[in-house]
């Protein structure tokens, strides 16, 4: 039986506030009113995937074959989890680059907004003359002066969102049958962090979904100094690989770290295993990811 596997490594961390970002696969998807969906894509498979994660960069390298006979061109996501606003600033990722066979590639960003039972607003959503960055002031307790009343119902008994903000990069790709197609991109991620923040309170926030065990938590309140602990919390949607067809025939995950003395938590199916001092590797053929990354990093305070 399979356990999820407490790993201790190490990140450097910012003490600003962000807003909460993350990383995904690349998948297939059909927009339908408005709304991105994401589709299986049976005739292409994806043989080989590299993801590299550090706090600085975030880079992912495909080789996806067009197993059919035809030649086949569709439009490709790349998403973002949903923004999450309350907790101060926020940015976006940063320097999105997509390379196909080596060359560069433009891609069309996206953002659509659904309210909590599923329902796509983003048009009324920006015709009423709203953004990202309303939306923060908003979670923030000012309502913005200068922007149109939101429908009541778009909010909750406490003025919050009951809506959510989703970005996607996206790109239409030809894949030629029976060929292989390379394709990357990196970006620097956004993180979710904050000011420093006390043992028990990063416990209590993050002990299930990041599996911190007995271990982790004695070394959280260990590294806990008079203004508690810098912490930061990065996702990245792996599930979505399970759009192509059958499992990634050749998978790598690879984790860099900027301090030994850092602490590294997620719940992970698999066993890392530590190729130097600073990186820690996974590698298995015929992969199937049974969930999304979430990672906890966890260093001391000056």
């Amino acid at each position: 039986m399979k356990t999820c596997k407490l790993l201790s490594i190490a990140l450097l961390f910012s003490a600003l506030l962000v807003c909460r970002f993350a990383s995904a696969n690349d998948s297939s998807f059909g927009d339908s009113n408005g709304t991105i969906k994401f589709k299986a894509e049976p005739d292409i498979s994806m043989d080989k995937e590299v993801l590299t994660i550090s706090q600085k960069k975030v880079l992912v390298e495909y080789v996806f074959t067009n197993t059919s006979q035809k030649e086949l061109t569709i439009p490709i996501a790349f998403p973002m989890p949903p923004m999450y606003f309350g907790q101060g600033d926020h940015s976006e990722i940063a320097d999105f680059k997509l390379m196909v066979n080596g060359k560069q590639v433009k891609t069309e960003r996206k953002l659509v907004v659904l309210l909590d039972n599923g329902q796509d607003i983003t048009q009324n959503f920006f015709e009423l003359g709203w953004d990202v960055n309303a939306v923060a002031s908003l979670e923030e307790g000012e309502y913005p002066n200068n922007k149109k009343q939101l429908p009541a119902r778009w909010l909750d008994k406490n003025n919050s969102p009951r809506f959510t903000i989703s970005e996607y990069f996206i790109w239409k790709q030809t894949f030629p049958a029976g060929k292989p197609v390379a394709i990357s991109h990196s970006y620097k991620p956004s993180i979710s962090s904050g000011v420093p923040r006390p043992a028990s309170e990063i416990i209590q926030t993050f002990k299930k979904s990041t599996c911190l065990n007995e271990n982790a938590q004695s070394t959280i309140r260990k590294q806990s100094g008079v203004h508690g602990v810098n912490w930061e919390h990065l996702s990245y949607i792996l599930m979505t690989a399970k759009n192509w067809q059958g499992p990634i025939k050749d998978f790598r995950l690879i984790i860099k770290k900027q301090n030994a003395s850092d602490l590294l938590s997620l719940c992970f199916d698999e066993e890392l295993v530590k190729t130097d001092s600073k990186t820690y590797q996974f590698h298995k053929q015929n992969f199937i990811p049974k969930r999304n990354l979430e990672l906890l990093f966890i260093s001391k305070t000056e």
